[in-house]
């Protein structure tokens, strides 16, 4: 389906001259410094609100289809606001990825890199920040999460995200870490890197926690317990002269079982189109 769309390639350099087209999907491949950030963007006139969404993690098979990844992309036609997709180069770091949470490498962090993207292309569609939603789902969420802290005033719609790298699963994360921060042990990216790993402590450093709505399901036992509460303590403790905007925690109760090998990850999956589509147009209201 992705080959549908049309594709226009730039370098970064370029991107302030960039004219964008309406009512047409295409797919954005930017340059910038050795680095593609690939973007599939459909906007439309009208459009009070933009939707900014993020991946999770991509599903293991033998015959999966290489990155770009964009995840819900065949939701674009559902949407009746503007959006844009964007994709994690940290997963060309190697095939066996499935996820990277954002973390390019050492030098360079692609959520920061997205960030600056999506602010030039947002202020090209004269959409105020507050009207932008970054919404995704366990790594998405992750990273949609860090996005509203660097773009001030915009929203973030998260379900089931992780909110501590350290806490989630050891082998996606490892994988991650040997790619990104290559020759570093664990300690030592968190000495050095912790702003990147941990929600809170990112928005510790930058002292403003973006507007929330986090969706979650109380089933998953991983979730509640290592990302969830860790993650209000947090922000219950952010220190003086930090700005906290609302923080909404929504939870409901779906039981889902979960692997064999794993059963604590029962319920992570996120809702479905119909009820993410509710949840946005709540935001839409309540925000």
């Amino acid at each position: 389906m992705l080959k549908e769309y049309p594709r226009k390639n730039i370098n970064y350099e370029h991107l302030d001259s960039l004219l964008l087209p309406y009512n047409q999907p295409f797919i954005l491949v930017l340059n910038w410094e050795g680095i593609t950030f690939e973007f599939l963007i459909k906007l439309k006139q009208q459009s009070e609100h933009l939707i900014v969404l993020g991946s999770g993690a991509m599903n293991f098979n033998e015959n999966r289809i290489p990155p770009p990844y964009f995840q819900r992309h065949s939701w674009i036609q559902d949407f009746e606001d503007s959006t844009i997709y964007y994709n994690d180069p940290t997963l060309y770091a190697d095939s066996e990825l499935l996820v990277g949470w954002g973390q390019g490498i050492n030098k360079r962090f692609f959520i920061k890199d997205i960030a600056t993207i999506l602010e030039k292309l947002i202020k090209k569609v004269s959409i105020p920040f507050e009207k932008v939603i970054f919404y995704g789902s366990s790594a998405g969420g992750f990273m949609s999460l860090i996005l509203s802290g660097y773009l001030k005033d915009s929203i973030a719609l998260v379900n089931s995200p992780q909110t501590d790298l350290l806490k989630w699963l050891k082998v996606p994360v490892k994988q991650v870490f040997k790619y990104s921060y290559p020759n570093m042990s664990e300690t030592e990216i968190v000495n050095n890197y912790f702003d990147r790993i941990n929600v809170v402590h990112f928005y510790k450093q930058i002292k403003y926690v973006p507007k929330i709505y986090y969706l979650q399901n109380a089933y998953c036992e991983i979730d509640v317990k290592d990302h969830v509460i860790p993650f209000i303590i947090g922000i219950q403790g952010m220190g003086a002269g930090c700005q906290v905007n609302k923080v909404i925690l929504d939870f409901y109760y779906d039981v889902r079982p979960g692997p064999a090998v794993r059963p604590a990850l029962g319920g992570h999956g996120a809702l479905g189109k119909a009820d993410t589509l509710k949840y946005i147009d709540k935001v839409k209201r309540e925000f």
